[in-house]
This record gives structure tokens, C-alpha cells and sequence, in this order.
């Protein structure tokens, strides 16, 4: 790797520090969406793959055509995670609905959970986030399994569903954390408690460069009914990530192996957009020279330059 391209890619993925200690949002107004993105560079994750599903790799700048607002841009990263010489470091957080509803469920959950954080890469980091009426992440990420683990199984049901918020707060969490960064969003019913409401928590996701995998399925005992299919497919669409619907709760295990198997295989591409920052949402479009692949990526991103302090 030449030693210019090789400085980029390590101010893109400098690491950052760790988030706060382990307790409940604090209950007070929360402030107006500000979105600040830095578009010096626009970093995109490519996920790539043939017909049938499975991961392409090998794939090279010349394959790959990256657009913002229609008009091509030059890209300056070009990087397969698959089977590098550097890894590409992932900071994952688990946004776990632990409602009331959830309480028949809540050990297939935990069994999924574990198994994915089981698969993580030496390095990789999560961050565990269970929600209700409120809202609790762990302390910080961390790639100690066993830590994880103990955050899972101290998941418990009880009470209604924020789960705009759980989202919103996980997205803060999660921003400006190096490597690429994925949410893994499970709900089994509708919002019932949160603060803010969809249309705010989708665009918050627009402006985060962060991939959302949701998974809903039906909710068992009181209150439970069916997920929010609409927004959690929206959500994961508007980031470039997947949704699942499984029919059975026994399912999901199966469902968060092939979340882990996809975040670890994909293409890192960056870019400098030849605009001046302007304050506008500017689509993004990856587009392919081999006609037997598909591609999904973000849609867009918020040209809002960031703030000098």
C-alpha cells in the first residue's frame, strides 16, 4: 500500500475514545438533531455480492463506480475486508428490546446474542444496549466476550418500548467510533414510550455514517403484537444494512450468524466530494461494471461541514 494512501486510510479509522460509564439515559429534554459530518472524505461500505447471495470478492477500483448526486467521484480508498493484509476494525452495538412483551422470548435473545459476540474478530468491539420505558448501554465497547456476556444475560422484561430512542442513543454512542461501525436493532413491536419520533430517528440514522440490521419478529405475552416491519425495513434500507422477519423466535440465531458473516465481508471505499459542503442531503450510488453482482450501500449523507471549535 503506498505510504499516501496508507496515511488516509488510518485518519479514517484513527480510534477514538471510549463512551460513558454504564446507567440509564438520564430523563431530560433532549436537544434539537444537529447533524455535523466532516466531508473531506465520504467513506462507504460496500456490501457486494453475486445472485445467489454470497460475498464477491476479489473485485477491484476498476469494477466499482461510486456517484453522489449523479456526478462520478475519483476514489482515493479502495479496501476488501475479506482477507486483507490489514483488518478492517468492526464496533458493533446490540440494541436489545427487553419490554414487557419480550418476556417468552427473552432466552432465545439471549442465546442469538451470545453466539454473535462468540463470532467477533480479535478486532472487533461491541457495545450491549437493552431498552424499555428506558434506555442502558454498558459501560464502553469492549471485545472482552465474557463481559458481553454477562450484559446479556442480565437482560430482563419489563415494561414498554423505546425503541426510537434506544436507536438514537446507540447512534451516539457508536458515531465516531473507528473501522466501520454497525447497529443490530431486535424489536418485537411498536414504539410505545419513546421521546422522539420516527421521522427524527430516521434522519438521525441518514447522518451517521453507521449500518442498521433489524430484526422484528412477533411479541408473545402482554402487550406483545406485531414489529414495526415498515420502519425497521425503512431504517435499514435508508444505512445500507439488512431486515429480517423471521417467523420463529428459535430462528434467530440462524438470523444474527448471517449478520456476523456479512459484517466482516465487504469493500471500504472513500472518496472526496467535489462539492463544497452545502448543507443538503446528497444521494450516494455505487454502481457495478459486471451486470451478475449487486451492491447495497447507504443512501446518502448530510454535506454539513463539521463545526471549528
Amino acid at each position: 500500500m503506498k505510504a499516501g494512501l496508507r496515511s488516509a486510510l488510518a485518519a479514517l479509522v484513527a480510534a477514538s475514545g471510549h463512551a460513558a460509564a454504564f446507567a440509564q439515559e438520564p430523563p431530560t429534554t433532549r436537544p434539537p438533531v444537529v447533524i455535523e459530518t466532516e466531508v473531506d472524505i465520504v467513506s462507504i461500505t460496500a456490501v457486494i455480492h453475486d445472485k445467489a447471495g454470497r460475498f464477491a470478492a476479489g473485485l477491484g477500483p476498476k469494477d466499482i463506480h461510486v456517484f453522489e448526486d449523479g456526478v462520478e467521484q475519483q476514489v482515493t480508498i479502495f479496501r476488501e475486508a475479506q482477507g486483507g493484509e490489514e483488518k478492517i476494525p468492526l464496533s458493533v452495538g446490540l440494541v436489545l428490546d427487553a419490554s414487557g412483551s419480550m418476556a417468552q422470548s427473552m432466552g432465545f435473545l439471549k442465546e442469538a446474542a451470545s453466539s454473535f459476540v462468540g463470532k467477533l474478530e480479535e478486532v472487533d468491539e461491541a457495545l450491549i444496549v437493552q431498552f424499555n420505558e428506558s434506555v442502558k448501554g454498558s459501560a464502553e465497547f469492549t471485545g472482552d466476550i465474557d463481559r458481553l456476556d454477562q450484559f446479556i444475560e442480565g437482560l430482563q422484561a419489563w415494561g414498554g418500548t423505546s425503541l426510537y430512542d434506544a436507536i438514537r442513543y446507540s447512534l451516539d454512542r457508536i458515531k465516531d467510533r473507528p473501522g466501520r461501525k454497525a447497529l443490530i436493532v431486535f424489536s418485537d413491536g411498536d414504539d410505545t414510550t419513546s421521546t422522539i419520533s420516527e421521522s427524527e430517528v430516521v434522519d438521525y440514522a441518514r447522518s451517521v455514517e453507521a449500518t442498521i440490521y433489524s430484526v422484528g419478529i412477533r411479541g408473545g405475552g402482554p402487550g406483545g403484537g406485531a414489529p414495526p416491519r415498515g420502519f425497521l425495513r425503512k431504517i435499514a434500507e435508508e444505512t445500507g444494512g439488512q431486515y429480517f422477519f423471521p417467523d420463529k423466535v428459535g430462528e434467530l440465531i440462524r438470523v444474527f450468524a448471517a449478520i456476523s458473516a456479512e459484517l466482516h465481508r465487504h469493500y471500504l471505499l472513500a472518496y472526496s466530494p467535489k462539492k463544497a459542503p452545502d448543507g443538503l442531503f446528497r444521494k450516494i450510488e455505487v454502481r457495478l461494471d459486471r451486470k451478475d453482482l449487486e451492491v447495497r450501500v447507504r443512501k446518502g449523507y448530510f454535506a454539513v461541514k463539521r463545526r471549528r471549535r
